[in-house]
Protein backbone atom coordinates (compact mmCIF):
# COMPACT_ATOMS: atom_id res chain seq x y z
CA UNK A 1 0.00 0.00 0.00
CA UNK A 2 1.82 3.10 -0.69
CA UNK A 3 1.57 6.56 1.09
CA UNK A 4 -1.30 8.05 -0.56
CA UNK A 5 -3.42 4.87 -0.29
CA UNK A 6 -3.11 4.77 2.81
CA UNK A 7 -3.65 8.75 3.46
CA UNK A 8 -7.17 8.02 1.24
CA UNK A 9 -8.50 5.31 3.37
CA UNK A 10 -7.66 7.69 6.10
CA UNK A 11 -9.85 10.32 5.06
CA UNK A 12 -12.63 8.24 3.96
CA UNK A 13 -12.64 6.63 7.27
CA UNK A 14 -10.31 7.41 10.13
CA UNK A 15 -11.65 4.13 12.06
CA UNK A 16 -10.22 1.57 9.21
CA UNK A 17 -6.34 3.61 9.11
CA UNK A 18 -4.16 0.81 8.78
CA UNK A 19 -1.73 -0.33 12.12
CA UNK A 20 1.17 1.93 11.99
CA UNK A 21 3.20 0.59 14.25
CA UNK A 22 6.38 -0.73 14.61
CA UNK A 23 6.96 -5.11 14.59
CA UNK A 24 7.52 -5.88 18.34
CA UNK A 25 9.46 -9.10 18.57
CA UNK A 26 8.36 -11.22 21.43
CA UNK A 27 9.83 -14.39 20.92
CA UNK A 28 13.07 -12.53 20.65
CA UNK A 29 12.57 -10.22 24.05
CA UNK A 30 11.77 -13.45 25.21
CA UNK A 31 14.62 -15.49 24.33
CA UNK A 32 16.84 -12.06 25.62
CA UNK A 33 15.55 -12.28 29.06
CA UNK A 34 16.78 -15.88 28.93
CA UNK A 35 12.74 -17.30 29.40
CA UNK A 36 10.67 -20.16 28.51
CA UNK A 37 7.24 -19.04 26.91
CA UNK A 38 5.64 -20.11 30.46
CA UNK A 39 8.25 -18.63 32.53
CA UNK A 40 7.96 -15.31 30.53
CA UNK A 41 3.88 -15.17 30.67
CA UNK A 42 4.36 -15.78 34.83
CA UNK A 43 7.42 -13.72 35.45
CA UNK A 44 5.51 -10.22 33.26
CA UNK A 45 1.55 -11.18 34.29
CA UNK A 46 1.08 -12.49 30.45
CA UNK A 47 -1.17 -15.62 30.02
CA UNK A 48 0.41 -18.36 28.35
CA UNK A 49 -1.88 -18.25 25.34
CA UNK A 50 -1.32 -14.61 25.09
CA UNK A 51 2.81 -15.10 24.42
CA UNK A 52 1.70 -18.34 21.99
CA UNK A 53 -0.16 -15.97 20.01
CA UNK A 54 1.81 -13.38 19.58
CA UNK A 55 5.24 -15.38 19.06
CA UNK A 56 3.39 -17.59 16.05
CA UNK A 57 1.87 -14.14 14.93
CA UNK A 58 -2.08 -14.77 14.92
CA UNK A 59 -2.09 -11.97 17.31
CA UNK A 60 0.10 -8.44 17.93
CA UNK A 61 0.50 -6.81 21.32
CA UNK A 62 -1.50 -3.36 21.36
CA UNK A 63 -1.29 -0.62 23.68
CA UNK A 64 -0.21 -1.38 27.42
CA UNK A 65 1.22 -4.66 26.17
CA UNK A 66 3.28 -2.66 24.04
CA UNK A 67 4.73 -0.38 26.39
CA UNK A 68 5.56 -3.48 28.98
CA UNK A 69 7.05 -5.23 26.00
CA UNK A 70 9.38 -2.68 25.29
CA UNK A 71 10.09 -1.90 29.01
CA UNK A 72 11.25 -5.55 29.28
CA UNK A 73 13.34 -5.41 26.36
CA UNK A 74 15.23 -2.72 27.69
CA UNK A 75 15.77 -4.03 31.56
CA UNK A 76 13.99 -7.45 31.80
CA UNK A 77 15.65 -8.02 35.27
CA UNK A 78 15.12 -4.27 36.31
CA UNK A 79 11.44 -4.58 35.27
CA UNK A 80 11.33 -8.44 36.78
CA UNK A 81 12.62 -6.88 40.11
CA UNK A 82 9.92 -4.15 39.89
CA UNK A 83 6.87 -6.36 39.89
CA UNK A 84 8.10 -8.75 42.40
CA UNK A 85 8.13 -5.90 44.72
CA UNK A 86 4.59 -4.32 43.82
Amino acid sequence: MADGDIARQIASNPDAAPDMAPQIDVRAIRRAAGMTQAQFATVYEFSIRTVQEWERGAKKPSGPARTLLRAIKADPEGLRRALAAA
